[in-house]
């Protein structure tokens, strides 16, 4: 599997520096057949260390292109509302989630004020967390 995608974001992935350059560009022909542009200063490039340091062939690479355009390196970006970090780390995506249910809770803390301790656990566990409540 080498690409994920949902709607307009597009993951392309691949164990080389060729492959990936090979996929960009099967990738801007094929959009250029359906008449769809490719935002440059949206797209971004990472890549991953190899757990085994033994296997590591190169601590640079050349720059990858899209239309004859440069794109960049990056260590993280966000993908479908979620941080991936080329650190295997998903810190910074517990953070962002920390600091959503914060703002939810608030929300919900100043809406329902007036409700009941009962209406209001039922709020939350509908809109602050991921399994919905089910009414019997």
């Amino acid at each position: 599997m080498n690409i994920l995608a949902y709607a307009d974001d597009i993951v392309l992935l691949a164990p080389s520096w060729t492959g990936l350059q090979h996929l960009i560009n099967t990738f801007s022909q094929a959009a250029q057949c359906i008449d769809m542009q490719c935002s440059v200063n949206k797209t971004v490039c990472m890549s991953y260390a190899p757990t085994n340091r033994s296997k590591i062939v190169s601590h640079s690479f050349p720059d990858f292109t899209l239309d004859g355009m440069k794109l960049k390196f990056v260590s993280s970006f966000r993908y479908l509302g979620h941080f991936v970090q080329n650190n295997e780390c998903d810190d910074d995506d517990i953070a962002s989630e920390i600091r959503n249910l914060f703002v939810r809770t608030n929300i919900l803390k100043i809406m329902f004020h007036t409700c009941s301790l009962a209406v209001k656990l039922i709020l939350f566990k509908c809109t602050c967390t991921c399994r919905p409540y089910v009414f019997l």
